[in-house]
């Protein structure tokens, strides 16, 4: 049987569950994002409000531009100042997706993009969302289905296959924003 895992990285990992939600913040939990600003902080959410992350110092993957690094290269600060993108590793992207099945398999045609939470193909209303997958040299602003990160196959048979994503988060105009949803989709065989 096929399972996903969404973590949010830190010095402890955070299960994202069903029912919560990645919170991306200002300085901390529930802290509001200025419009044009990008996320200090990031955090796992419970249904209820409450910050489950709290204590496991989360990761946190800040857009900072899409090609003033060398060479083009998108920039971002996770915690250690301003670098190319390309620089970070797999234990400092925020976001850790683990596909798992019984058998060994291989993962295919996999993509990972932000929606407004009831059309696919629509992108989030008033939020800038930028993500990458490690390696990647530079963002991409994937609001929708028809924008989303592809990221890459994993051809070699196993039972489990992981996945690192650089995740950031703008506000384009005022007002809560807590009507987008993440969605990850691939194949296997």
């Amino acid at each position: 049987m096929a399972t996903t895992t969404w973590e949010l990285q830190g010095v402890t990992p955070t299960t994202i569950g069903a029912t919560d939600s990645i919170q991306f913040a200002a300085a901390s939990f529930g802290d509001p994002i200025l419009v044009g600003a990008y996320n200090d902080s990031t955090h796992v959410q419970s249904s209820g409000g409450a910050d489950l992350s709290s204590g496991n110092t989360p990761n946190n993957n800040k857009f900072i531009s899409q090609s003033g690094g060398t060479g083009g290269d998108s920039q971002a600060d996770w915690g250690d100042g301003i670098e190319d993108l390309d620089q970070i590793t797999n234990a400092e992207a925020a976001l850790h997706i683990q596909f798992t099945d019984n058998a060994s398999v291989e993962v295919f045609d996999h993509i990972f993009y932000a929606y407004n939470g009831s059309n696919t193909a629509v992108g989030p209303t008033d939020v800038d969302v930028r993500v990458a997958e490690v390696g990647d040299t530079n963002f991409t602003n994937a609001g929708g289905s028809g924008n989303a990160l592809s990221l890459g196959n994993r051809l070699t048979p196993a039972t489990s296959h992981d996945f690192y994503i650089v995740v950031s988060a703008s506000p384009t105009e005022t007002g809560v924003k807590d009507d987008f949803v993440f969605r990850d989709e691939l194949s296997y065989v």
